[in-house]
């Protein structure tokens, strides 16, 4: 009888937001309380310097310490800043904090702050500013999302402040310190047309904006990433993305490319 709970309350968290499980942003909404997730993901791209295939791999934990706050922990691995192989790289940690919900039947509005610090080994080569490997620094943000039906909405906004390092590539390019970060992102649940078990496969399919601003330095981007997600007995996620630059005068790594991740949900990990 425990089991089969535990089972029907995934299938009813599933049910109720599997289209706002984001690929490339987090939404409002947190993990289940008392939940544990365990992810790894990779990027992959080709870089300006060489023009070879690089990767990124991250594993990941998230905590969900009550309904309206979690927690995640994330380390990369990467080949990206000249190695000839993979190695460690960077630590981040994230939490986030619902502050409102307003939920329905099919429906809910809900809105959460979060901030996040990271630590990189990386030199600083590029304008784009990012803390999931390449810098140093700090994130704060507001995000607010909106779900009807099958569709789910999110809008946030953040400010990221990276942390000095001495280790600078001379280019000949001035580096920001300061940006702000936008995301509008899009998800729609394709099937199951309606569910009647847990063990019912899930096809989501996601568009994503996703634009940065540097304040000090003028320069900036906006890509557009569309995403595909299946999710398998209501616990496993498999998620395979690809990001595009629309418009954008920054120096980056790259203005393509690929993600890929694999989740899996431990309810009631925390006793």
């Amino acid at each position: 009888m425990r089991y089969l709970f535990t089972c029907l309350l995934l299938a009813t968290m599933v049910a109720a937001k599997a289209q706002e499980l984001y690929i490339f942003s987090n939404p409002a909404s947190n993990i289940p309380a008392k939940a544990l997730v365990a992810k790894v993901s990779t990027k992959t791209m080709r870089s300006y310097h060489n023009n070879e295939r690089e990767f990124r791999f991250m594993p990941e934990l998230q905590l969900g310490l009550s309904k309206n706050w979690m927690v995640t922990g994330n380390m990369s691995f990467s080949n990206m800043f000249f190695q000839s192989k993979q190695q460690f790289e960077s630590a981040r940690l994230y939490t986030k904090y619902r502050f409102y919900s307003n939920d329905e039947v099919h429906k809910h509005f809900r809105a959460a702050v979060y901030a996040a610090g990271a630590w990189s080994n990386n030199p600083l080569v590029y304008q784009e500013l990012n803390l999931e490997g390449d810098n140093s620094g700090l994130q704060l943000g507001v995000v607010a999302t909106q779900l009807v039906n099958k569709f789910a909405a999110s809008a946030g906004v953040s400010y990221v402040r990276q942390l000095e390092t001495k280790d600078k590539l001379n280019l000949g390019l001035q580096f920001s310190n300061h940006a702000l970060q936008y995301n509008l992102s899009m998800g729609y649940l394709l099937f199951p047309l309606k569910y009647e078990n847990y063990k019912q496969t899930n096809l989501n399919l996601y568009c994503e904006f996703l634009a940065q601003q540097n304040t000090d330095v003028k320069v900036g981007f906006i890509d557009i990433a569309p995403a595909v997600q299946l999710i398998f007995n209501s616990s496993t996620r498999f998620n395979v993305g690809a990001r595009y630059q629309l418009t954008g005068n920054a120096h980056r790594m790259a203005n393509r490319s690929v993600f890929i991740s694999l989740e899996h949900y431990f309810l009631n990990a925390l006793k």
